[in-house]
């Protein structure tokens, strides 16, 4: 049970606390940051929010409501407890909304990628149609990664064979398509 002098000592620091005396506001950090400590520890502990900085701020914003009065200090530290559970519950919502959107941004990321993609083989199918079929032919192995003496053993040709054909089809190429088109389908080659 309290004495006199404690309980007119928590009237006085109360009292000073709504004044928003500064002194008073660290009488009042220091006796409750504690238990609000362990209090945050529990909650953050799975978090990127450290427990200090998650008491500090709701000590900060309480600072900053001079409007807010208690009778108590049982009904300050009630309201302390009360703001820190709520500022957990806030950034919970916010770390469920910002991994909503990378999820988002990433699914979108890979349909324009997809989309991209789906239009550079259909250019690059269409720039192969313009070939005679072994050229065509001997340019989509490169295409598929493989160098000059892997598509003649794949063929049967020589790797001279293989180096006009390739060299015939550049031509052909450069001769009935655009410059832009020749840049779409080097970058193309280079995602591949």
């Amino acid at each position: 049970m309290k004495n006199k002098k404690q309980i007119v000592g928590s009237i006085d620091l109360l009292s000073r606390f709504n004044e928003r005396d500064i002194a008073a506001f660290g009488e009042i950090y220091s006796l409750f940051y504690d238990d609000l400590f362990y209090y945050a520890l529990k909650l953050y502990g799975n978090t990127n929010v450290e427990p200090q900085d998650a008491v500090h701020d709701t000590f900060l914003k309480l600072w900053q409501l001079p409007g807010t009065r208690f009778e108590s200090l049982a009904g300050l530290k009630a309201y302390l407890f009360v703001a820190l559970r709520n500022e957990f519950n806030q950034c919970v919502r916010h770390n469920y909304y910002v991994e909503e959107y990378k999820k988002h941004e990433l699914q979108t990321r890979a349909f324009e990628f997809d989309v991209l993609e789906s239009e550079l083989r259909g250019n690059c199918e269409y720039m192969l149609g313009l070939l005679p079929q072994e050229c065509a032919e001997v340019l989509r192995l490169f295409f598929e990664g493989l160098n000059t003496e892997e598509i003649a053993l794949k063929l049967g040709k020589t790797k001279q064979v293989v180096y006009k054909r390739k060299h015939e089809a550049i031509s052909i190429l450069k001769k009935k398509i655009s410059k832009e088109d020749i840049f779409v389908l080097m970058f193309f080659l280079s995602c591949l």
